[in-house]
């Protein structure tokens, strides 16, 4: 498959991905009702005509005169809401909920209230494939996408893997290269999640202090300033936190691996030189993974989600070396890459940079989500 349609697949497979994060969350009723209710048949026969009328909503009933999980569920829900009228039917939305039902102009009307009142704020926008997406909730995926992306446009690692795969494909080993790019990209990808869950989890619990904010923003500043400077003074595939000595060594280090006599003494040595590259990688773009963080920690969300959007950053932050791997795995063909494209990154990074650490200084509620 020829590299631009390639990357045109990936990008739009993850394109899709990221527009999950922000859809518009539909609004849920959960009934719990008794079977020989009259009240609770009334009710139910009220809401399939309100599904009708809205389609998105999402409505869950729980029979608890005669299923046991059901009523066990109905117990804890009642006490989690602080719900002591236990008597049914009983109508949850959100964080509300109601007891009994009498007709469709009545208790009817105030379940429609309760739905309107859950609707997502902020700009809802249709998209033919996606649905309703959030306007507001768009905003974290997007800056996600972008600053993995542009973070991912760095030499300090691709010349390793480079030069990796470039080795492995002169002993004409398929398998082997498939081994040592699969082994380099995930220890690359581990470690930079690890890296950034820490800076995380240090923004949340110094969260309280205003001067953090402050501090990073003239971080993002300083980074933007040097990734226009780069642009500029553009070499291709230097690492400027790396000398040419360092790389000499290095290079010469994946010789010896790539001619080890063992696969467990090559995965050991791959895990070990991109562990260590990535040490570099990190004085390479510091400021970009520090930034994203910080916005990050500024939401309030559920803690697995925190780190769902790290993952989805380091995705696309190793897009440009799975990219390479694919290429050298099915064509087994030398590579020679055009520096071009990390060239221009440079000063979109540059750009974005200066805008996010003035934002960060002087309007932080814009990457906030409300």
């Amino acid at each position: 498959m020829p590299f631009k349609k390639l990357i045109f697949w990936v990008l739009f497979l993850s394109g899709c991905f990221s527009a999950s994060f922000a859809f518009a969350e539909s609004p849920k009723i959960t009934l719990f009702y008794g079977e020989e209710c009259p009240h609770c048949h009334s009710e139910r026969a009220f809401l399939d005509e309100l599904k009708n009328e809205m389609p998105d909503l999402q409505i869950e009933e729980f029979e608890v005169w005669h299923n046991e999980e059901n009523r066990k569920l109905f117990l804890e829900t009642a006490e989690k809401l602080g719900i002591g009228n236990l008597s049914v039917p009983i109508t949850i939305v959100g964080d509300k909920y109601l007891i009994g039902f009498d007709s469709p102009e009545g208790m009817g009307q105030t379940i429609r209230q309760m739905i309107e009142e859950i609707e997502p704020t902020g700009e809802v926008i249709s998209h033919p494939i996606f649905g309703k997406i959030n306007v507001e909730k768009a905003a974290l995926p997007l800056l996600t996408v972008v600053l993995g992306t542009l973070d991912g446009f760095n030499p300090c690692s691709m010349w390793s893997l480079i030069v990796l795969l470039t080795l492995v494909i002169a002993t004409g080993s398929r398998k082997k290269v498939w081994l040592a790019g699969g082994v380099f990209i995930a220890v690359s990808f581990i470690s930079y999640f690890l890296f950034m869950s820490a800076w995380l989890n240090a923004f949340i619990w110094l969260e309280y202090i205003a001067l953090i904010r402050i501090i990073v923003g003239i971080i993002a500043i300083v980074a933007g300033v040097i990734s226009l400077k780069e642009f500029f003074t553009f070499k291709p595939d230097v690492c400027e936190a790396s000398s040419s000595e360092k790389q000499e060594k290095i290079t010469e280090k994946i010789k010896k691996i790539v001619l080890a006599p063992s696969v467990w003494a090559l995965v050991l040595g791959v895990v070990g030189v991109a562990f260590s590259v990535n040490l570099i990688e990190l004085l390479c773009s510091l400021g970009i993974p520090v930034v994203f963080t910080k916005a990050l920690a500024m939401h309030n969300l559920i803690t697995w989600k925190y780190y769902a959007y790290i993952g989805f950053y380091d995705f696309f932050y190793m897009l440009d070396d799975i990219a390479v791997l694919l290429i050298a795995g099915f064509s087994m063909k030398f590579l020679h890459l055009n520096s071009k494209y990390s060239k221009w990154s440079r000063l979109a990074a540059g750009i974005l940079m200066l805008i996010l650490g003035l934002v960060f200084l002087l309007k932080p509620e814009l990457l906030m989500l409300k």
